[in-house]
């Protein structure tokens, strides 16, 4: 490959692309096998992602909510779902 030039998939390669409208994102406190797992749940299907400490699995899971918050037109949008602090 030459610099800068993406490789094609091939034929076996399963490729497939999801939306953040709909999608939850949280800890995966359940899951003890390993530490900073963040749980996806988008389009009926679900994923486990381990980041590399906590200031990372606050970072992902702040994305993937922003993300969810701005991908329903404004037509369909609910509140965003914000930290709730004591005051």
């Amino acid at each position: 490959l030459r610099s800068g030039e993406i490789q094609k998939p091939g034929k076996g390669d399963l490729i497939r692309a999801y939306t953040l409208q709909h999608a939850e994102c949280g800890l995966g406190n359940d899951y003890s096998k390993r530490k900073n797992v963040i749980r996806v749940r988008l389009e009926g299907e679900q994923f486990l992602l381990q980041a590399a400490d906590v200031p990372s699995v606050v970072e992902w899971i702040e994305g993937f909510q922003a993300g969810t918050n701005i991908s329903l037109d404004l037509d369909h949008r609910v509140m965003p779902k914000g930290p709730m602090f004591p005051r």
